[in-house]
C-alpha cells in the first residue's frame, strides 16, 4: 500500500470517528435535555435568555461559525464546543450566569442562563399522588414553589408533607377549586315531648336512604333498618342525623309550631367562609362582679340566651364538613350565689360539640337534650278562691312534669356575590307604602307601591313581572282642571286663576312621570262638582277688570 493510500484511510477514520464522536455527543444531549424543551437552542438575536435545570444540557447553535466564547461562571455552566457553529452547555448548579459568543465578523451574542434545581421528581410523585389536583413545582435555591388548584383544603397540607422531604422551604401559592363561600340556615327549637306523647304524635318520618344516629328520645326516629347505626355520646342521650331538604321531616316542624307544640327560639342566617369560624347570639347577659387588689371591684358580663359556633371546611365534590357548637342557656335563681350582699344569678345550660360530613343542602339535626321543667297551674272562683280553708272548695291546683326537648336544626349550602343585575331595586319596605282612607276603605287596598322619588329610585323597572309592570300614574281625569271647579263654599265668588297659571293637574312635556302598576287606580273626589267634558274656559277675576 502506497503512502498516499495509508494517509487517505487514516483521515477516513479520522473523519468518521469525528463524527461518532459528534453523534454520541448530540445523544447524551438529548437524553439529559429536560422533557418539553427542545435539544437545540438558536442564538438570533444580540441577547437572548435561557433556563435550565441541572444535570441538563443544551446545544447552542449559531447562524456563523463561532471562533471565540466566554462563560462568567464555569462553576455553573460547562461549555464545550461541538462543531464551527455548535456549543453545547451544560448545567451544574443552580445559579444564573452568562454566556458570550463571537461570531466571525465579531458581532457579540450575550445568553444569560438561569439554572435552577431539579424538581421533576417531585412534579411527577405528586402527579401520581394527587391525580385530581392541578400543580406545577417551581424550584429556588433553598426552596419551592408549588402553584395550582386542589379540589379540597385538606390536600394542601399533604402536598406540604410530600414536598417538605424534598425542600426544607415550602411556598404555598394552591389556590382550593370551586364556590368556598357557606350559607349556614339553622334553626333552634324546643319541643315538647310531654305534649308530643298526650298527642299521640311519632317522628318516623326520615327516608330509608338517610343516615341517622339512633338514641333513647322518640324526637329522631327511624322505623326502617336501613339506617346506620353509631354510639352516641353521654349515655346514648344525645343524637344527630342528616335527612334531606325534600324530606316531610320539616313540614311537620312546621305542623308542630303552629299547634304550640314546638317553639322557635332562634332562626338566624349567617354566610362564612371554608375554614373561618361564624357565631350568633340571641339572648342577653347579666353582670358579675369580681373583686380585684386595694378593695376596688370590676364588672364582666356573661352571656344567657341561644348561641350557636360553626366552622365549615369545603371538601370538595359538593361535601362539607361542618363543626357545630350550640349552647342553650337560661337564667336560673335557684342556682344564684350571694356575695357580699350581692346575688350572682346561676346558669342553667345545655349545650353540643359535634362534627359531621355532609352534602351541601342536606340538614344536620341535633336532639336529645331534655329538660324536665314543673308547671303549676291554678284556677278558681275570684274572691272565693282565696278564701281560708273554705277557698279549696272553689279552686283547682293542677302541678305538670313537662319534658322540653331542645332540637338543633343546621343546614348548610353554597352561596356566591350577586351581580349587579340580581340586586334589588330596594329594601323590605321600600317598595309599598300605607294606603290613603279612600284606598283603604273603599278600594280595600293594604298597602299601595311606593311612587316617592326619594323612596329608591328606578323601583318600577322592566324586570318586574308583568302584573307589576309600570303604567302612567296620573289617572284618566279628562281635560285639565282648574282649582276653580272644585267645591266652594256658599256664599264665595268663584275664584279663577291667572291666565299665566301653570299649577294643573296635568304634568308638563319635560316632567318624568311617576309610575304605578296597571293594577292600582285611584279614585277622584271631587266634592260636589264634576269635572267638565270640555276643556277649562279660562274667565278673568272681576277685580282685574
Amino acid at each position: 500500500m502506497s503512502i498516499n493510500q495509508r494517509n487517505n484511510w487514516v483521515a477516513s477514520f479520522t473523519l468518521l470517528g469525528a463524527l461518532l464522536l459528534s453523534h454520541s455527543v448530540a445523544s447524551f444531549a438529548r437524553a439529559q435535555t429536560t422533557p418539553g424543551q427542545p435539544v437545540h437552542f438558536r442564538v438570533t438575536s444580540e441577547t437572548q435568555r435561557l433556563e435550565m435545570v441541572v444535570r441538563t444540557s443544551r446545544i447552542l447553535t449559531l447562524d456563523n461559525d463561532v471562533p471565540r466564547m466566554l462563560v462568567n461562571n464555569p462553576g455553573i455552566i460547562k461549555a464545550t464546543p461541538l462543531s464551527p457553529n455548535q456549543v453545547q452547555l451544560s448545567a451544574l448548579q443552580p445559579g444564573v450566569t452568562q454566556v458570550n459568543l463571537w461570531d466571525t465578523k465579531q458581532k457579540l451574542y450575550t445568553v444569560d442562563v438561569v439554572v435552577s434545581a431539579d424538581a421533576r421528581e417531585l412534579e411527577n410523585l405528586l402527579a401520581t399522588m394527587f391525580p385530581t389536583a392541578q400543580l406545577s413545582v417551581k424550584p429556588l435555591a433553598q426552596s419551592v414553589v408549588i402553584s395550582g388548584y386542589v379540589p379540597s383544603p385538606d390536600m394542601i397540607s399533604r402536598i406540604h408533607r410530600v414536598a417538605e422531604d424534598y425542600y426544607p422551604n415550602v411556598i404555598d401559592n394552591m389556590k382550593v377549586a370551586g364556590v368556598q363561600t357557606v350559607l349556614l340556615h339553622t334553626k333552634v327549637m324546643e319541643v315538647s315531648r310531654t305534649k308530643l306523647r298526650t298527642a299521640g304524635v311519632d317522628w318516623g318520618l326520615v327516608n330509608g336512604n338517610d343516615f341517622v344516629i339512633q338514641g333513647v328520645s322518640g324526637l329522631i326516629s327511624k322505623q326502617a333498618s336501613q339506617a346506620g347505626v353509631a354510639t352516641g355520646l353521654g349515655g346514648d342521650t344525645v343524637r344527630f342525623g342528616i335527612v334531606d331538604g325534600a324530606n316531610n321531616f320539616f313540614g311537620f316542624l312546621e305542623l308542630l309550631r303552629k299547634n304550640n307544640l314546638a317553639k322557635v327560639l332562634a332562626e338566624p342566617t349567617l354566610v362564612t367562609t371554608s375554614g373561618r369560624p361564624a357565631s350568633f347570639h340571641s339572648g342577653g347577659e347579666f353582670p358579675i362582679l369580681i373583686p380585684q387588689s386595694l378593695g376596688t371591684v370590676s364588672v364582666e358580663y356573661r352571656q344567657f340566651g341561644t348561641r350557636v359556633d360553626y366552622v365549615p371546611f369545603v371538601l370538595g365534590n359538593g361535601r362539607v364538613r361542618l363543626e357545630v357548637r350550640p349552647l342553650v342557656s337560661e337564667i336560673d335563681p335557684a342556682r344564684s350565689v350571694t356575695l357580699n350582699n350581692v346575688t350572682i344569678p346561676g346558669l342553667r345550660s345545655r349545650w353540643v360539640d359535634t362534627a359531621v360530613e355532609m352534602k351541601a343542602g342536606q340538614t344536620l339535626a341535633l336532639a336529645g337534650l331534655l329538660q324536665t321543667r314543673i308547671e303549676s297551674e291554678n284556677r278558681g272562683i275570684p274572691w272565693l278562691a282565696d278564701l281560708p280553708w273554705a277557698g279549696a272548695a272553689f279552686r283547682r291546683v293542677q302541678e305538670t312534669n313537662n319534658e322540653i326537648e331542645l332540637l338543633i336544626l343546621v343546614t348548610p349550602e353554597f352561596a356566591d356575590a350577586m351581580d349587579p343585575h340580581e340586586v334589588p331595586c330596594g329594601g323590605p319596605g321600600t317598595n309599598t307604602t300605607s294606603p290613603t282612607d279612600t284606598e283603604l276603605y273603599w278600594r280595600g287596598y293594604l298597602e299601595v307601591p311606593n311612587c316617592d322619588p326619594q323612596a329608591g329610585a328606578g323601583v318600577m323597572t322592566n324586570e318586574l313581572p308583568p302584573i307589576m309592570q309600570p303604567h302612567q300614574m296620573m289617572p284618566n281625569y279628562g281635560p285639565a282642571m282648574p282649582p276653580a271647579s272644585e267645591t266652594i263654599p256658599r256664599g264665595q265668588p268663584q275664584m279663577a286663576p291667572p291666565a299665566n297659571n301653570t299649577s294643573m293637574r296635568l304634568p308638563a312635556a319635560n316632567q318624568q312621570l311617576m309610575t304605578r302598576p296597571s293594577s292600582y287606580q285611584p279614585t277622584y273626589n271631587t266634592g260636589t262638582r264634576t269635572p267638565p267634558a270640555g276643556p277649562p274656559k279660562m274667565t278673568r277675576h272681576p277685580a282685574a277688570t
